[in-house]
């Protein structure tokens, strides 16, 4: 009995010294990366926001940029340059994702929704706002708009995740592994594959290379993968929820990729997977009365880090059918 109580107290210990590790090496690598934005209160939580450009009218929307699963904020510099100053942006990091404040509560689109008004508000960004989402925010985006049109002037759907695909996402290899990836987080012991690698230079630039870097060091954090399962724990239910609600009726670009599977299940070809991702982003146009289908070969899933100006493009084509307004103060 002896030899049993010194033994969980020796994995106790283990526990707590591992946990001490991950939290001391959690903060230095939050400081090495810097935050491009700020964290904005909005309540029980701080989301971490990067506001970008200038208003050229009242009437011209601010773009507001939600980012797929984990990459939030990082996944959308490279459209931001693309586009210019010339655009107010907004892009910002979901609860618990990044460089924001661990979540609060569950994390199903109506949370997702409440959080992003509350910071468009926190930040007096007076519509019209046009959404642009990419991958698993995309009902969120969806939602937005049906709920409130007078408030939002259109969407760019990039990759957005349709119900149909929702289910394979839920059931992949990554969203499995969750479940012993977060307790292995939390005592460190995840932390302990890349140890040898050190922290990451502080880039000199924003590229595709030093966001992809940044990302894959802070969505490995606890809360990050907490907030990702979260997520993911709601996906079918949400994507489902936001198809049998009447559609959103603003103008719309779903931008889809001949790439584009996000995940290839085990009895299905690359090839297949991709025939039937596509297919599912023809219906996703099809059900939405605004929307018009664009189709890209140059790019994966990931079309915001690997072909912005794609993304940009079809931002620009969307403003332009928008009505104008008159010139700002």
């Amino acid at each position: 009995m002896t030899i049993l109580w010194l033994a969980l107290a020796g994995v106790a210990v283990l526990s707590l010294a591992g946990m001490g590790w991950e939290a001391w090496q959690a903060a230095r690598e939050r400081r090495r990366i810097a935050p491009p934005g700020v964290l904005v209160d909005i309540g029980e939580v701080r989301l971490h926001a990067v506001l970008q450009g200038r208003r050229l009218r009242v009437e011209q929307p601010v773009l507001v940029f939600d980012g797929g699963l984990t990459n939030g904020s990082l996944a959308w510099p490279a459209v931001v340059a693309a586009l210019g100053p010339e655009w107010l942006s907004l892009s910002f990091d979901r609860a618990g994702h990044l460089w924001s404040d661990r979540a609060v509560g569950p994390r199903d689109v109506e949370a997702s929704l409440a959080d992003q008004r509350a910071l468009l508000a926190a930040l007096h960004l007076a519509p019209p706002w046009l959404l642009v989402a990419h991958s698993c925010s995309g009902h969120i985006a969806r939602l937005h708009a049906a709920r409130h049109p007078e408030e939002v002037a259109g969407l760019v759907l990039v990759e957005t995740i349709p119900a149909d695909l929702a289910g394979a996402i839920t059931q992949s290899s990554f969203a499995r592994s969750l479940w012993w990836k977060l307790p292995a987080a939390r005592l460190g012991l995840w932390r302990l594959r890349r140890w040898r690698q050190g922290l990451p230079p502080r880039p000199a630039q924003v590229t595709p290379a030093t966001m992809q870097a940044a990302w894959a060091r802070l969505s490995q954090s606890p809360w990050g993968l907490e907030a990702t399962r979260a997520e993911l724990a709601c996906l079918v239910a949400d994507t489902e929820t936001v198809e049998a609600a009447p559609p959103p009726l603003q103008p719309c670009i779903v931008l889809a990729s001949t790439q584009g599977a996000v995940v290839v299940p085990r009895d299905l070809t690359p090839a297949v997977a991709h025939e039937l991702a596509l297919l599912a982003q023809r219906r996703l146009a099809a059900r939405l009365p605004g929307a018009t289908l664009r189709i890209t070969a140059a790019s994966e899933h990931e079309i915001p880090w690997q072909a912005p100006e794609e993304v940009a493009q079809a931002i620009r084509d969307l403003a332009a059918r928008l009505p104008p307004g008159p010139p700002a103060a």
